[in-house]
């Protein structure tokens, strides 16, 4: 099994047991977004550049949803 492989094997786990365990989208987003930095911070050594330049689009979006969900949660505060 190669190092690809095994990394998207990870992150398959992740995301299916964060569906099954969380009820909000806030937090499986969250959720997600903090497994998929882990793995690539993890396992960036080990990735082929083109899988690591893939993945980015992925991290910018998710990183997106959360500012979305902070600034939605900071305006409930707020009022």
């Amino acid at each position: 099994m190669d190092v690809d492989d095994v990394i998207v094997l990870v992150l398959a786990v992740w995301v299916t047991i964060c569906f099954i365990l969380v009820k909000t989208v806030e937090v499986y987003v969250t959720l997600i977004l903090i497994g998929l930095l882990i793995v690539t911070e993890v396992a960036g050594t080990f990735m082929k550049p083109e899988i690591k330049q893939g993945l980015k689009p992925a991290i910018y979006f998710l990183l997106f949803l959360f500012f979305i969900i902070v600034v939605k949660k900071v305006f409930d505060v707020l009022r």
